[in-house]
């Protein structure tokens, strides 16, 4: 335990230091993990603010693997012509009593933009913290991720910071909302975007 914690901690810093991550592949999700046996869907509209700006739409599937461990499947479209990405949570420290959930999330993908293919090589360390208010359960979270980018002409990274927060909000069933804004820090896109996940399980369908 004391060497997996060691490694998200200096996986963290070193990504902090480093600056190699994607922007436009937004985090979208805090440190929580789904209930064994649930799936959710998700809808992310996503604004560009620099580098000519423009609009993207995602949406994906989510699904737990062990009370640590979920994966998501990610494709959208717009500015950048094409993405279609997966990924692995794992969060070996849940968010317990003074400490937050601590994690990684690793990934990999294609996208097209304009004429150029990209192959997405991703890993982003995650860190998380609930907090119960009057109006529901809200997550805040942060991120540093950091890609490698394998481009026809050219192998770049780049890199952003990733604020973002879930908000569960009191007696609504049907899903959790959410906003994020990346801050570019290197060869990548600023964006603001929010997201909606609708749970759903086999037998009872749609709502928590």
């Amino acid at each position: 335990m004391k060497f997996a914690k060691s490694l998200v901690l200096g996986v963290f810093l070193a990504s902090t230091i480093a600056n190699q991550a994607h922007a436009y592949l937004s985090i979208a999700e805090s440190g929580e993990i789904l209930p064994a046996g649930k799936y959710q869907v998700g809808l992310e509209p996503q604004v560009l603010l620099n580098r000519g700006g423009g609009a993207n739409l995602n949406v994906f599937l989510d699904t737990s693997f062990n009370e640590s461990t979920s994966g998501r499947i990610t494709m959208g479209a717009g500015s950048v012509d094409f993405n279609a990405f997966a990924s692995v949570k794992w969060i070996p420290f849940p968010d317990v009593d003074n400490q937050p959930a601590m994690g990684l999330r690793a990934g990999g993908g294609i996208a097209r933009d304009e004429d150029e293919n990209i192959v997405q090589l991703q890993l982003a360390p995650l860190i998380s913290k609930k907090f119960g208010t009057e109006y529901g359960l809200t997550v805040p979270y942060i991120a540093i991720p950091f890609t490698y980018l394998n481009m026809d002409k050219e192998n770049v990274t780049a890199s952003n910071l990733a604020l973002g927060s879930e908000w569960h909000p009191v007696d609504w069933q049907y899903g959790v909302v959410g906003g994020e804004i990346g801050f570019e820090l290197n060869k990548s896109y600023s964006y603001i975007s929010i997201f909606a996940t609708f749970p759903f399980d086999d037998q009872k369908g749609f709502g928590k």
